[in-house]
């Protein structure tokens, strides 16, 4: 009598290692296919035309010199500064204005390209990620900001734009020099 109750504990047993055996292999199935639904979206670059076009609108702004931002940037595009609306003129001149209070200034950054597929209508998208680093001319301390900024392509001009940083520093240098 105790050989059939063993037989029937190992066949219990053994069902549920059957039965966990196929919920695991469907669990790993589903894994897969999920994961290879993703697909990929787009191919990023950092050696690519829009990428050095970037750093070189960068190099004319920490020299005053606007000449890239005049020539990669569209008139009419649409660009804001921590989710604040402006022109392109309006940009240039409160970049360059950075050159009455600062001095030094220095900006280490990482741009990359993402050139994404018909998924999201080719687009192609530059961010930029860097420290600007100065010194203020009033005071001669020494500051540094992180800042992020995404631009839009379209047919060799960016046409968006949004920069995202803390302004505080200026801020504050404005303010003492209007005392």
């Amino acid at each position: 009598m105790k050989k059939s109750n063993h037989l029937v504990y190992l066949s219990i047993i053994n069902h549920k290692s059957i039965t966990m055996k196929k919920i695991l292999l469907l669990l790993i199935l589903f894994a897969s296919a999920y994961s290879f639904a993703q697909g990929i979206t787009g191919v990023t670059k950092t050696d690519d035309k829009y990428s050095k076009a970037i750093l070189e609108i960068n190099e004319g702004y920490l020299i005053n010199d606007f000449t890239a931002f005049d020539k990669y940037f569209a008139e009419n595009g649409d660009y804001n500064v921590n989710g604040k609306k402006f022109t392109k003129n309006e940009i240039r001149d409160g970049f360059s204005s950075d050159h009455n209070y600062f001095k030094n200034i220095k900006m280490p950054s990482f741009v990359e390209t993402t050139f994404y597929d018909e998924n999201f209508n080719n687009q192609v998208w530059s961010h930029h990620w860097g420290m600007v680093e100065s010194t203020s001319k009033r005071t001669n301390k020494k500051e540094s900001a992180p800042v992020n900024v995404s631009f839009k392509w379209v047919d060799g001009k960016i046409v968006s734009a949004s920069w995202v940083f803390d302004p505080s520093i200026k801020i504050k240098e404005i303010m003492a020099s209007q005392k």
